[in-house]
């Protein structure tokens, strides 16, 4: 019964909402086709640390709003307000490990902290005064005095790795204009924080002409560089922190701070939460919807862009400064988001049930099937065949979640409505198969297609436990491919780097 699913999934675009977009090219047709399940993964996995993670390699650009009052915190060693460009964090756990290890404009030769908010001001003081300030830190909390108007780069996109989570940032946005380190295999890093930050800031003023406050990027945690915190931000108070000593561990999982933090991180799994971040998910910039060769390596299962010439990638940066200079980031945007959480949340546990095997005969499991499409399926006489009742029937079970009012043309509608009918055509043709060990074959290639992050999530861990997946810079390749509960204050227990070597710091300008 191949035939039968494929003719269906055929049908999706005739019944999706692509065919009603007269701006769409046959190219980006069949990119969104094949890419419609990773931009789906891309919606729901923005910001949120659980699918950020597994996703890391970021091939998308939101524009995020941010309201006015949001609460924000940098770690650094002076007591001053910052006025210029610097890093912000969302979690006060996050921007503390930087304010106890005292870190704030260390001298020349000495390291910062690894990929921390080491500060981009370099404050002139005497010896003593320097001495003085290398002993003391401080934990600064801001509110945002305005909306803030961000660019999001979705992923673990400020990750200073090899593995790919830079190269939306250093090969698309800033085309190569940085010294891009040792980028070649998985202990690759890539360097120069500091000139990607001033870069991207110059861009914001200048090229965008002010319509962008900063960038938006996730590492163990979420983070700004704000590009003006004079302007933007009010000061809400700043407080002498404990100092944590040098030499009791470094990274996420460590002692003291360290500990907090990865608590913290994993309290923001499922959502940056309190409404803090709105991304317009209508008018967004995605690799995906152009014709790219972003797999090109059949061993590792997620995207690259360092391989694709410069010039095949002048349209999507045209794209972006298009999108930046005409749309304003607003809170008032259709959560497609919301609807991939319903679709996963409907069928990811149902699906893998499906698979288990769990259902021993083809009687059983088509029986299964028949009871979740049952409120699609129109019984009556009034079809030529049983194909158009199973076409009708998929599109049915595929607008379940999609309201009738939601914008119909951009790529988020088609992506979630091409997604939503992959599952649904499948569950039809498995009612349809003849064959147990095909039928169960038909769910596994779904799921493997697929690939929600909510299938890796940790099920019944303990109060004191967190769910552990590698987050840069900590985590082994068992933990990515099978996450499981640790004890908070001791995530990481060795076995192979996942990112390869050890910390990379933002170099020194």
């Amino acid at each position: 019964m191949k035939w039968c699913l494929l003719s269906l999934l055929a049908a999706s675009a005739a019944g999706s909402p692509l065919a009603s977009s007269p701006s769409s090219t046959s190219a980006q047709n069949d990119k969104l086709d094949r890419n419609a399940n990773h931009i789906f993964n891309a919606i729901h996995s923005s910001m949120r640390q659980w699918g950020s993670s597994l996703h890391h390699n970021g091939m998308s650009f939101f524009l995020a709003h941010l309201p006015a009052g949001t609460h924000f915190y940098h770690g650094t060693s002076h007591s001053q307000p910052v006025t210029g460009t610097e890093w912000l964090a969302f979690e006060p756990e996050h921007a503390m490990v930087f304010a106890s290890r005292g870190f704030g404009g260390p001298p020349k030769n000495k390291p910062g902290p690894p990929g921390g908010q080491e500060p981009m001001q370099v404050v002139e003081e005497e010896e003593e005064e320097e001495e003085e300030t290398e002993n003391k830190g401080y934990l600064h909390t801001y509110a945002a005095a305005k909306d803030l108007r961000l660019l999001y780069i979705d992923g673990m996109s400020a990750a200073k790795t090899g593995l790919g989570t830079l190269d939306s940032q250093d090969h698309l946005l800033l085309n190569d204009e940085l010294g891009r380190g040792n980028n070649g295999g998985r202990g690759g890093m890539g360097g120069g924080e500091r000139e990607r930050a001033v870069e991207m800031c110059r861009m914001a003023r200048e090229d965008w002409v002010g319509r962008i406050d900063g960038i938006l990027r996730m590492e163990a945690g979420f983070e700004i560089i704000l590009c003006d915190f004079g302007r933007d931000l009010e000061t809400v108070s700043i407080s002498q922190v404990k100092r944590r000593e040098r030499g009791s561990g470094g990274g996420p999982g460590g002692s003291g701070n360290f500990n907090s933090w990865m608590k913290a991180i994993a309290d923001r799994y499922d959502s940056i939460g309190g409404h803090r971040v709105s991304l317009d998910f209508d008018h967004f910039v995605t690799a995906y919807s152009y014709p790219l060769d972003l797999f090109p390596d059949k061993s590792f299962p997620l995207p690259r862009l360092e391989h694709i010439p410069a010039a095949e990638l002048d349209r999507v940066r045209a794209d972006l400064d298009a999108m930046i200079l005409t749309r304003s980031p607003s809170a008032d945007n259709f959560d497609w988001q919301a609807v991939t959480d319903m679709i996963v949340k409907r069928y990811a546990l149902e699906l893998r049930f499906l698979a288990s095997g769990n259902l021993t005969t083809l009687e059983s499991l088509q029986g299964e099937v028949e009871r979740v499409l049952s409120p699609f399926i129109d019984q009556s006489d009034s079809y030529e065949n049983e194909f158009r009742r199973d076409t009708v029937t998929a599109d049915r079970c595929a607008r379940q979640f999609i309201s009738s009012r939601a914008p119909q043309e951009s790529y988020a509608a088609q992506a979630v409505y091409r997604v939503a009918h992959a599952v649904c055509a499948t569950l039809v043709a498995v009612s349809r198969e003849e064959s147990y060990p095909a039928a169960l074959g038909t769910l596994h290639r779904l799921i493997d297609w697929l690939a929600w992050s909510t299938w890796k999530q940790c099920n019944g861990c303990a109060d004191n436990e967190i769910c552990v997946v590698p987050i840069w810079p900590e985590g082994s390749l068992e933990d990515y491919q099978h996450p499981q509960c640790r004890e908070a204050l001791h995530p990481f227990v060795g076995g192979e780097r996942y990112w390869g070597g050890g910390f990379h710091r933002r170099d020194e300008l």
